[in-house]
């Protein structure tokens, strides 16, 4: 049973709405073997209007349309083609904005916990990695760089994830309107989807497996995610 784009939208719409998930997550089942499809969904926001998915292991963008006429088609979900560089600046933006919150949230409600400050160091090194990527694309256009960047922040990701994962949340400030968790699941999709626009990745090239933000804080009156101690 494939995953339909209907559904991928429909879960979409619930996230944006505030009741759903960020990423759809679809199960078959199997001779009892269990089969999880990601569709690495990622929703618009207020600066980034369209969204991006997963579908039969290829990476789409999903145009967002104002208004569209009663006889005008809808907009068709564009696959991200591997390493055409089409998306990099769009996606690195996001990536930077969900970073800072993540950092944030860390630097809030996390540092209680063991090992804090090497993870929050890494962490803070996804967000500048973000922003070096973000201003490469802007300046030099040094595809290998991008792509070597993108390699080691995909790795860091998967460690910092693993740290985190694990740890406890002691309230002080809320940032943003989602969880460490999904803030993880949605910084993962984003870097999935740059991979696959960057030509970063394993296995068949073509089908790779598949508001107003406060920012990350330097230490001082927190607005920013800080510097790592």
């Amino acid at each position: 049973m494939q995953l339909s784009l209907a559904r991928i939208f429909i879960l979409g719409g619930a996230f944006l709405c505030g009741t759903g998930p960020v990423f759809a997550h679809h199960h078959h089942h199997h001779h009892h073997h269990a089969h999880t499809v990601r569709t690495f969904y990622v929703a618009p926001i207020a600066q980034h209007p369209g969204s991006y998915y997963t579908y039969n292991n290829v990476s789409y963008y999903y145009p967002q349309v104002q208004t569209v006429g009663i006889n005008a088609p809808p907009p068709q979900p564009e696959p991200l083609r591997y390493g055409s560089f089409s998306h990099v600046d769009d996606i690195a933006e996001r990536i930077i904005a969900i970073a800072n919150e993540f950092c944030l949230d860390l630097h809030y409600n996390y540092a209680h916990n063991p090992g804090f400050r090497e993870t929050y160091r890494e962490a803070y090194a996804i967000l500048e990695t973000a922003k070096y990527i973000d201003a490469l694309e802007h300046q030099y256009q040094d595809r290998d760089a991008i792509r070597q960047r993108l390699k080691g922040m995909d790795e860091l990701f998967h460690h910092v994830e693993e740290d985190v994962r694990g740890w406890s949340r002691f309230h002080r400030v809320q940032v943003g309107q989602l969880g460490i968790i999904t803030k993880m699941e949605y910084m993962e999709g984003l870097i999935h989807h740059l991979m696959q626009d960057v030509g970063v990745g394993h296995g068949n090239p073509h089908l790779i497996p598949g508001g107003t933000l406060e920012v990350a804080p330097p230490p001082g009156p927190l607005t920013v995610a800080p510097l790592p101690n």
